[in-house]
């Protein structure tokens, strides 16, 4: 049977694929989308590939250059600032609302984290670790089950835009802090979790 996706769906999906090849850093900070390899890649027409590409450059992770094309974009080292900045405030109020909540299933989820930085970290396995380091935070976010919060992460790809700049942080200061921070909200001490959180995303203008 052949089963035809419709130009909608496949706007959408290529939005989606798109989004998620520049969080997974195989679309990197300043790197041209020629339009053509991407329909090829996800196996459509350039149409909703450029369809995705215009949503995107609305929501400022790509942006568009006259008679060049579309590029992801560089995120400058004042704005990257704010997003920390802004960052700090949502994941504090995220930390300490999930210390207070606290149930066994996102205390078992936190504790694989800390397993799997820990491990990363003796390997040294930079790589791996800084994937773990998207995961841990984004689950955060989705864990503390507010809609506006989420809403607010979503709706201006804030945690996606800090990606897109690329982490410098040291590894072994983000080891400390991750691990002083799960150790605070499964201790359920909620207004350390918060202080240690934004001190956490804080530290990481140090190394930009």
């Amino acid at each position: 049977m052949d089963i035809r996706i419709d130009q909608k769906n496949m706007s959408t999906y290529a939005y989606n694929k798109i989004k998620q090849f520049i969080l997974e850093d195989v679309l990197k900070s300043g790197e041209k989308i020629i339009q053509e390899k991407m329909a090829q890649k996800l196996g459509m027409s350039k149409i909703p590939i450029i369809q995705a590409l215009s949503i995107l450059q609305k929501e400022r992770l790509v942006e568009y250059h006259p008679r060049k094309g579309f590029f992801v974009r560089s995120i400058s080292k004042g704005e990257f600032s704010d997003l920390l900045d802004v960052r700090g405030a949502l994941e504090g109020l995220a930390v300490k609302k999930i210390s207070e909540n606290l149930n066994n299933s996102i205390k078992k989820q936190l504790l694989n984290f800390l397993n799997e930085f820990e491990v990363n970290f003796k390997e040294n396995n930079i790589t791996e670790y800084f994937k773990m380091d998207k995961k841990f935070h984004y689950y955060l976010i989705e864990a503390l089950g507010n809609y506006y919060l989420t809403h607010i992460n979503n709706s201006f790809n804030i945690l996606l835009l800090c990606y897109i700049k690329g982490f410098k942080t040291d590894i072994k200061v983000s080891m400390d802090y991750h691990r002083k921070i799960i150790n605070a909200i499964i201790n359920r001490e909620h207004e350390e979790a918060a202080k240690l959180m934004s001190e956490h995303l804080e530290k990481v203008k140090d190394y930009f």
